[in-house]
Formats: C-alpha cells, sequence, structure tokens
C-alpha cells in the first residue's frame, strides 16, 4: 500500500479534515450563488427545515407539484385537510394511489395556475415544467386557484408549498394582485431561474409585494426554498 494511503487509512480524522477543508475552498472560490445558497441550506438542517410547521387537525395544506406524495408524506400532522396538485398522469396516479386509504388527503390530476388552461408540460420527473421542452411532453390541465378554493369552499390555508418549476410567478402575482394572498398563512416557494420568463425581475417584484402582507421566516437564496408568514395583524382582517 501506498505510504501516504497506508498513513490516512490509520489516521482517519485527516481525510475527513480534508475532506472539510476542500468543501470550505469549493464554497469561497469555485461554486456559483445558487450552489452557494444550496450549501447553506443543507448545513441548516436541509429538508427538515421544510417541515417546521404548527399544523393541527383542522388545518387546509396545498402540494402544488406534488410530484408522487413525497413532500406530502412528510408534514409534521397528516390529519389535516391536504390538496396535492400533480399535473402529470403517472405521477398523480401513483399519488392518489399511496394516499388511497387517507381520505382527508386529495390528490388531484391537475395543477394549480392563475387562470385555466391546457399546457404542453415535459416529462422531467420532480422537474416536469410547462417551461421546458426537453424530451418527451403530454398535454397536462391547470386550474385557476382561486375558482378551485372557491369551489371548494376553502377560506384560508394554513401552508402552501410550492415547487413548481416557473408556474409560482404567476400564481403569487394574481394573489398579490387580487389580495388573495392574505387567505395563505404559510408560503413555502422555490423561485426557477428561467430567463425566458423573466425569472428574476418577477422574483425580485414578488418579494416586495409580499413584504407588505407576510414576513419573511426563512430564505435560501438565491433559488432555493424559503418561507413567507403572514403578519399577525394581517390574520386579523
Amino acid at each position: 500500500m501506498n505510504p501516504i494511503r497506508k498513513f490516512v487509512k490509520a489516521h482517519p480524522g485527516i481525510k475527513k479534515a480534508y475532506l472539510a477543508c476542500k468543501e470550505e475552498f469549493d464554497y469561497l472560490f469555485r461554486m456559483n450563488e445558487k450552489d452557494k445558497a444550496l450549501v447553506r441550506f443543507k448545513r441548516a438542517g436541509g429538508e427538515a427545515i421544510r417541515f417546521r410547521y404548527d399544523i393541527r387537525d383542522e388545518d387546509v395544506v396545498f402540494d402544488l407539484g406534488g410530484y408522487m406524495g413525497d413532500w406530502c408524506a412528510k408534514l409534521p400532522n397528516l390529519n389535516c385537510q391536504v390538496h396535492i396538485f400533480e399535473p402529470v398522469k403517472e405521477f398523480s396516479e401513483i399519488c392518489a394511489e399511496r394516499f388511497k386509504d387517507r381520505k382527508n388527503i386529495h390528490c388531484h390530476a391537475f395543477g394549480l395556475d392563475a387562470a385555466t388552461h391546457t399546457a404542453e408540460i415535459s416529462h422531467e420527473a420532480d422537474g416536469s415544467s410547462q417551461y421546458h421542452d426537453k424530451g418527451e411532453t403530454e398535454t397536462a390541465e391547470f386550474v385557476d386557484i382561486e375558482e378551485f378554493m372557491k369551489d371548494e369552499g376553502i377560506g384560508k390555508v394554513k401552508l402552501i408549498k410550492l415547487n413548481i418549476e416557473g408556474g409560482e410567478y404567476d400564481i403569487l402575482e394574481k394573489l398579490v394582485r387580487t389580495g388573495d394572498i392574505r387567505r395563505f398563512e404559510n408560503i413555502q416557494v422555490q423561485f426557477h431561474d428561467i430567463p425566458e420568463i423573466n425569472a428574476k425581475e418577477r422574483m425580485e417584484n414578488l418579494w416586495k409585494e409580499l413584504e407588505k402582507t407576510h414576513v419573511l421566516t426563512w430564505a435560501y437564496r438565491p433559488w432555493i426554498h424559503e418561507n413567507w408568514e403572514l403578519k399577525k395583524d394581517e390574520q386579523e382582517v
């Protein structure tokens, strides 16, 4: 065995220290801003951060971009009313089968949007999008978010999760414009960097608008997850 390899094997702490130094060097000098945000997110607790909510049985949760129900399955309380929206047929069917014995978890085979329409959506697992044209696609249905809430008789939503590969802009802009953004106590969103839809400018404008009604409770920017909580005085309206 190479003497250096032999020495490292006998002193595992050296390898650990080397890898830690390498990670820090990469963070400081090699990573782009999104990758740095992802490192900060993981160091702070990673996925566990996305489930730190006090959710009661009577609360309503919206999961936009539900994929196969993985995010929903990790909620701290699965006795609440959960609406999962997944427009890709294959994934929505898997989701429905997964939660078929839970009457309070509703798997919808369509997405929510600012208006009701159909669109081509790419097949990219949990990255499927109206705004990508990679490989295979299918025609998917989207329903106006405000019309859905009206039809279902939903007044307030405890938590809405948006991870919908660019669709978040139209939805949030509409909710801000109509004032219905106040109906959502927590907004957990991942903004996506899609230059074709002017994502960066729209994201920054939405930050300014959300500051009027909500408080930013945590964020890993740019382009990783963040959460906005409704201001206390807005909750009393």
